[in-house]
């Protein structure tokens, strides 16, 4: 009987993952351990930007190797948090034309502070060897709009929550796991906050009793539309425990 050939798992649009024949062959890959690959097109607008040559997946290939176990989590998390603590950056530069008010202002310069510190903390946990830097771009983010913003800020949050959540549990190294339990729960204090300034005085700020927990796969197909270089997943896990929102 013939080996297995591992051929990577092309991804080249965000729908294909919800597609019956994709999701049969994500699962493959992660049973044999194979590589996964989030093409460009992935969550990219379908205008002339797919040609930028700084636009979503179009720099060098940064490749998350889940064979290295603790490691490869707290790179993820460390991509996530570059994204995050890049993007507050970028809204408290600009409050001027932001749109913000005051008091909304004063919420985004303490979220950025936190996510400056989870940066900086992942940094240093993993070391040279270990990191990495990320470029990014915000094709569909308008700088100057409250309404971009407040709604870009909900996608980070959002995504970071459901991502530590799902990753955890690859997590081996009890330290390492209670550094992401300290994350993620500002990350929801964060997530809380930003749906408030978007729906006040409403069930917004906790519409359900669990968050959800999304897969390394999922997660990246979102995070990929911010990053100008071309996540790779390899070794994915072959195992993901939904959460109890089955949403992952």
């Amino acid at each position: 009987m013939m080996k297995e050939v591992k051929e990577p798992l092309v991804i080249s649009r965000a729908t294909q993952l919800w597609e019956q024949s994709t999701r049969r062959d994500f699962l493959r890959m992660m049973g044999i351990g194979g590589t996964i690959v989030l093409l460009p097109s992935v969550l990219a607008s379908c205008d002339d930007d797919d040609d930028d040559p700084t636009g979503p997946g179009s720099g060098s290939t940064v490749t998350i190797d889940f064979s290295k176990g603790d490691t490869a989590v707290l790179q993820f998390a460390y991509a996530l948090e570059q994204l995050e603590a890049d993007f507050y950056t970028r809204v408290a530069s600009n409050f001027g034309a932001s749109g913000l008010s005051s008091a909304e202002q004063t919420i985004f310069a303490d979220i950025k502070n936190h996510e400056v510190i989870h940066r900086e903390a992942l940094k240093t946990i993993l070391g040279t060897t270990n990191g990495f830097t990320l470029s990014t771009v915000y094709t569909n983010v308008n700088f100057s709009s409250r309404t971009s913003i407040l709604q870009t800020a909900k996608t980070f949050e959002d995504l970071g929550v459901a991502a530590y959540n799902g990753a955890a549990q690859y997590l081996n190294n009890v330290n390492n796991l209670l550094v992401a339990g300290k994350i993620v729960s500002v990350e929801a204090r964060h997530a809380s906050a930003i749906s408030d300034l978007i729906a006040p005085n409403t069930t917004a700020f906790s519409p359900t009793p669990f968050d959800d927990a999304f897969g390394p796969a999922k997660v990246a197909a979102a995070a990929q539309a911010f990053i100008v270089e071309q996540l790779v997943l390899a070794g994915a896990p072959a195992t993901f425990v939904q959460g109890p929102n089955n949403n992952g």
